[in-house]
């Protein structure tokens, strides 16, 4: 073999190294970025980017009026067929919550509001079946299915001596 091609391997062999880790540099993001399962994963299955909130206030009211609950109800008779809940959001501006509602482990009704600012308030009335006896919950869902809140009432029936037992006071 040639003394001049001796020479002049490493020098060769170095630079096919350097171009092949200059070209893998390119091509590839840093590692903290890159996931070859979320590149393989089409746009629209991956999981929402959700923004650390919480829920402030939630409960059961009868009324909402000027975007407040005039009361706080945990039990409701049933002479009285509507009922609503009521929550106030924080720091989750442009994402979406569910309120989900449940009877005897049955969903009845999920209802999505859109978070339009960093404090939202929002709020779901359902009318209630007067023999839909029991305990009723209903949930604050975020857009990924994490429970943020949970509340209870019981519906009962009307006793024939006395008024529905209901709180007035205001939160």
């Amino acid at each position: 073999m040639n003394t001049s091609m001796i020479s002049k391997f490493p020098a060769l062999f170095f630079s096919v190294l350097w171009i092949s880790i200059s070209d893998a540099a390119e091509n590839n993001p840093p590692e903290s970025t890159y996931s070859p399962a979320a590149e393989a994963a089409p746009a629209l299955a991956r999981a929402p980017v959700l923004i650390a909130g919480s829920v402030t206030r939630a409960l059961f009211t009868r009324q909402v009026k000027d975007l407040e609950p005039v009361d706080t109800v945990s039990v409701l008779t049933n002479d009285i067929t509507r009922i609503t809940y009521f929550t106030e959001i924080h720091s989750m501006a442009g994402q979406t919550i569910t309120h989900r509602w449940e009877y005897n482990g049955k969903i009845l009704l999920e209802k999505k509001h859109e978070v339009g600012s960093s404090r939202w308030r929002a709020y779901t009335s359902k009318k209630l079946d007067p023999t839909m006896l029991g305990e009723w919950k209903a949930s604050v869902v975020d857009a990924a299915g994490g429970t943020l809140s949970v509340n209870t009432f019981t519906y009962m029936r009307k006793s024939k001596t006395g008024a529905a037992p209901v709180s007035t006071a205001p939160n």
